[in-house]
Parts: C-alpha cells; sequence; structure tokens
C-alpha cells in the first residue's frame, strides 16, 4: 500500500498553529472546538503525561531513526502499544521490525509484549530496508515517500501524520517523538530542534521529543505552567532542567528553579538557561515560565534501566534472516 499524500504535506505548511500543553483533565471534543490560547493564560504542562501516559490519553508517537536502544526498549514498547497513532520514519523501521520480531518469539513468557503495526511508514527511504517496506504494505501499512530533500524526515512525517488525523477527523493530546540518544550526529540534533520550531508555529498538538533521559519541547511566546513530578525533583539523573533560546533572544521571567531570571534576556552570547534545578517540594511542583519569543525547554527524567534480554543488530542486513517470520 504505497500512499501519495502529497496533498497532505501541501496542505501542513498551511496549518493552523499550535495551541499548547495540556493537562490530564485533557478532552478532545473540546481540544477541537477551542480557540488558539491567548498570550495572557498559562498553558499548562504535564511531563508525566509524555513518559508515562495514562491509557485513556490519546497521543501519537513517531519512531525516529535510532529511536530504539537497549536502554529504551521498554519505555518505547510502552509508548507505541499504548498509542493512538503510530509512525515510524525510514530506517526506524528495521530497528522496530527487529525489536518486534523479538517480542513475538518472547510471547510465551508473556502475551502482552507484542507489537501493533505502524499506521504509516514514511521517509525518503534511503535507510529502510526495501523488502521490509514491501512486506509492511502487504500487511496494510501505509508506505507514504516524502522525497523531499529541504525537509527532514522527521518534518514531513509531522505533515503526513497531520494528514492522517484529518484523514480520521480525530486529534491528539500530544506527539511524542522518540529520538536516538547515541547518534554521534550533532547535525541531526539541530535538524530535531529546528522541526520543534516549525511545529510550533504549524501544529495543533504539542510536540515533545524524548531522546535518552532528556525531554525537550518549544515554548511558545506567552505564559507557561511546567507540572514538575516528584521523581523529577529528587532522583540525581533527572532534576535538571534548562531553558535554551535557538536562533533569536527571549526575554523571560521564571518562578521554582533555583537560579530563575527576572525579566532578563536570554540569547546566545549573553545568558543562557542550562544546568538548571528546581526549587520545589520534594513531591514536585509548579514552574512557570514567561517568555517574549518561543524558546526551547528541557527537562531530564528518570528513564528505565537497560534490559540485557533485549538486543539491537549492529547492522540492518542482520534483520533479513528474519523477514520470512511475519
Amino acid at each position: 500500500m504505497f500512499v501519495d499524500l502529497t496533498r497532505w504535506t501541501s496542505e501542513q505548511r498551511r496549518a493552523p498553529a499550535a495551541r499548547g500543553g495540556h493537562g490530564r483533565d485533557y478532552n478532545i471534543d473540546e481540544m477541537e472546538d477551542k480557540e488558539d490560547v491567548a498570550s495572557d493564560e498559562a498553558v499548562m504542562w504535564q511531563p508525566r503525561d509524555y513518559y508515562d501516559p495514562l491509557p485513556e490519553l490519546p497521543y501519537a508517537v513517531i519512531l525516529l531513526n535510532k529511536g530504539i536502544t537497549k536502554a529504551n526498549v521498554g519505555n518505547v514498547r510502552q509508548w507505541w502499544c499504548s498509542a493512538h497513532l503510530r509512525v515510524c520514519v525510514d530506517g526506524a523501521t528495521n530497528e522496530f521490525h527487529h525489536l518486534m520480531h523479538q517480542q513475538q518469539e518472547s510471547t510465551t513468557a508473556s502475551p502482552l509484549v507484542s507489537c501493533p503495526l505502524p499506521d504509516v511508514i514514511s521517509g525518503d527511504f534511503d535507510s529502510a530496508l526495501p523488502d521490509l517496506l514491501k512486506i509492511y504494505a502487504t500487511k496494510g501499512v501505509r508506505i507514504v515517500p516524502t522525497p523531499d530533500q529541504d525537509e527532514t524526515d522527521f518534518t514531513k512525517a509531522l505533515w503526513v501524520l497531520t494528514g492522517l488525523l484529518e484523514e480520521q477527523q480525530t486529534a491528539v493530546s500530544h506527539i511524542l517523538v522518540v529520538a536516538g540518544s547515541d547518534d554521534n550526529r550533532f547535525d541531526h540534533i539541530m535538524g530535531i530542534v529546528a522541526t520543534l520550531y516549525k511545529a510550533c508555529e504549524t501544529m495543533s498538538s504539542p510536540v515533545v521529543v524524548v531522546s535518552g533521559g532528556s525531554l525537550f519541547w518549544v515554548l511558545r511566546a506567552g505564559q507557561h505552567s511546567i507540572r514538575v513530578p516528584g521523581e523529577s525533583c529528587h532522583h540525581p539523573s533527572a532534576s535538571w532542567c534548562g531553558l535554551v533560546p535557538v536562533g533569536h533572544p527571549a526575554t523571560v521571567t521564571t518562578t521554582g528553579l533555583k537560579w530563575n531570571v527576572d525579566h532578563q534576556t536570554l540569547a546566545f552570547g549573553r545568558l543562557v538557561s542550562t544546568s538548571n534545578t528546581y526549587n520545589l517540594p520534594p513531591g514536585g511542583g509548579e514552574v512557570t515560565v514567561t517568555t517574549s519569543a518561543p524558546i526551547l525547554w528541557t527537562m531530564g527524567w528518570k528513564a528505565e534501566p537497560a534490559q540485557p534480554s533485549l538486543s539491537l543488530p549492529e547492522h540492518p542486513n542482520m534483520l533479513n534472516g528474519s523477514l520470512d517470520k511475519m
């Protein structure tokens, strides 16, 4: 099922601005009818909804190339299986296929570990194995070529996902993007950040990236309330946070941080709030951010330990031996 979704990607360039964050009282009907959040209303963010979502929370997940690692495979399984919509981006298809086969082989121990198929596989397909794309197409998965080289596969995957949501006349609370944490490519990281800034202005749902032990997303100009969970306040590997002004200065005021800023200008070459932490009770609390321009918020979360029972191939060609098992 190779699908031409050029209409989706062209329309996404004209999509309405994003509405911002959400809370655990999320209501899909209210989201569809709600006007854009005014700049004088605080947008609420619940980080726990991203790494430990409630069963009833309708969200989408996008799996980027090298997004599955030995350290996060348990979390990826949870996010993938609980998601409302699922998208594999190009080479992530190889990793997903290997993970799915390993879990199918272990179903005698637990019948709950099998992974649902992707709703869509998109990309310019310079990494995905052609035989895998054919197999998933026969299984009813939409294969969406996105050859535009002026945009990243991540950006184009967001366009495709938007088209799928429009086609199904539905909405999601947020889009969780699983990115590789050991890619060793700084340009890939900057490409992801660039896409987040585009998504901030074009997507109707918040886009949040998880990479290793980091969560990050863009806060639009205005007021924000980030509900920091208790484990992020006291766990040594998760109690950090930062505000990074990418591309342009931002005048920022915060509360709830150890090193707050008060109407100070954050900019590269001047002040950047990295390696910050929280000044909150042990059980967690609220960080507020008021910013004059979009700014990148990043924070730690307590990632699941590595699972040695699941391994990933060193080279995608190692998957060929399992292609006939589906």
